[in-house]
């Protein structure tokens, strides 16, 4: 069966960053089901999909304004190295991460080290790049009423 309006679609994509270190976290596959639409899936994505068969795949290019956004600069900052749990770890063009004393988790890129202050990019390791998602069809079958009730109730926040 093809993706058309009101398909039950289970698919499974991964994404790497086009042009720059695809960090392992944001390049494993995630598998995902909707109504197609029927749920908020990004046009871009919808348009790549339909017609398509369980079994193909699909290339799509996400450019910055589709995917993580622009890169923003006031989210470049410098740090005391001697701030950081484990300095030790600290080595430039790598990603540094770490819980704080108050569990939230601390994430940067470690753009320069210099002397005893670290300059660290906060901006989400996409922002202002194309990402390529590549999208493996995995099912796809006519969506039951049910299905599609349930689907057009989240849709409008109602479940």
């Amino acid at each position: 069966m093809e993706i058309k309006q009101d398909s039950y679609v289970q698919l499974r994509y991964s994404m790497e960053i086009i042009g720059d270190k695809t960090p392992e976290w944001f390049g494993r596959p995630i598998e995902v089901s909707f109504i197609y639409g029927r749920e908020p899936i990004p046009t871009i994505i919808e348009r790549a999909i339909l017609g398509k068969k369980e079994g193909d795949v699909v290339e799509v290019e996400l450019p910055p304004e589709s995917a993580f956004g622009p890169h923003l600069p006031y989210l470049v900052k410098e740090l005391e190295i001697s701030s950081l749990k484990h300095p030790e770890k600290v080595k430039q063009g790598e990603w540094y991460e770490e819980i704080t004393p108050y569990g939230s988790r601390r994430f940067f890129k470690v753009l320069e080290v210099k002397d005893d202050k670290v300059i660290a990019d906060f901006n989400h390791p996409a922002a202002g790049k194309s990402v390529l998602m590549r999208i493996e069809i995995i099912n796809v079958r006519q969506a039951t009423a049910y299905e599609i009730m349930s689907a057009e109730l989240r849709a409008c926040s109602g479940g």
